[in-house]
């Protein structure tokens, strides 16, 4: 069966998801119902051990311990791994869903994995799914739009995530990206052979910085530290004060060549794997 199309390839990503979220019926409730879209275009979904289908994993056996998700065409269904999270099972479906309709991807089967589906991914038809996925979740303008209403800071990410069924992570990254005012987000990592589970003990580096337009004009696009690890305390600057979800103040001092640091006030919290310093305002 022919997949759907929405015509025109000229038009964006956030002009093809509002059009189907309308026409699927659910752009004026949150979160996005990935099922009702899945329905709208005839698309089954399943979850299975993609080791224990070999039908899949034919297609590029070399993926099959590495695969998240899928999509084929001709069945007109969309698999996730049964172990994902509800989470990434969700952002998954709204890949592959974006795979399907988007104009020049035209294979007639998708095989994703972590590295696909995630920000990274160098491949030009999965960064358009990705894109297109969040668009999908955030629907559209809207997150933006009403985060623009609440204040600046972790506490506005914090309480619209779960309105639009997102991660803190995406919806940190999404929320600066899209923000008319300077801010940043620094991410940090958990080391990889980190000996302790403890944020306070553990090891972190710096994974990736994001920046509002506005920021990166009058700042920088990225930090790293003068260290390779650092504690979590010493990103906290306190000792066992934090929970997920919960929100510590701090400063931060970027150094620069040949001219006076940054000082900055920022905002930190954890969602129990990864440690994200938002930078709200500099200091005098």
């Amino acid at each position: 069966m022919q997949k759907l199309k929405i015509s025109g390839d000229s038009l964006s990503h956030e002009e093809i998801a509002e059009a189907l979220l309308q026409e699927a019926g659910v752009l004026v409730s949150l979160p996005t119902d990935e099922v009702k879209v899945l329905d709208f275009l005839g698309l089954r979904q399943l979850s299975f051990d993609f080791g224990d289908e070999p039908d899949f994993v034919q297609h590029a056996p070399k993926l099959s311990e590495h695969l998240r998700a899928a999509l084929s065409v001709n069945d007109r269904v969309v698999v996730t791994h049964s172990e994902l999270g509800p989470k990434r099972h969700r952002w998954s479906v709204f890949h592959e869903i974006a795979h399907f309709i988007l104009p020049e991807h035209l294979d007639k089967i998708f095989l994703d994995t972590d590295r696909t589906l995630s920000i990274w991914t160098k491949a030009r038809l999965e960064r358009e799914a990705n894109s297109l996925a969040a668009e999908l979740m955030f629907q559209g303008s809207r997150f933006t739009e009403e985060s623009l209403d609440l204040p600046l800071s972790c506490q506005t990410v914090l309480q619209l995530a779960p309105q639009f069924d997102a991660s803190y992570e995406s919806a940190m990254r999404r929320y600066v990206e899209r923000h008319v005012l300077p801010c940043a987000v620094i991410v940090y990592e958990k080391s990889p052979g980190a000996l302790s589970d403890d944020v306070d003990e553990a090891k972190y580096h710096v994974q990736y910085t994001i920046t509002s337009g506005p920021f990166r004009r009058q700042f920088f696009a990225g930090v790293k530290t003068s260290v390779e690890l650092t504690s979590g305390s010493d990103i906290f600057q306190v000792h066992g004060s934090w929970n997920i979800g919960n929100v510590v103040q701090t400063e931060l001092l970027v150094e620069r060549e040949a001219a006076p640091p940054w000082r900055f006030q920022t905002e930190l919290f954890t969602n129990g794997y990864k440690i994200f310093q938002f930078i709200i305002r500099p200091l005098k």
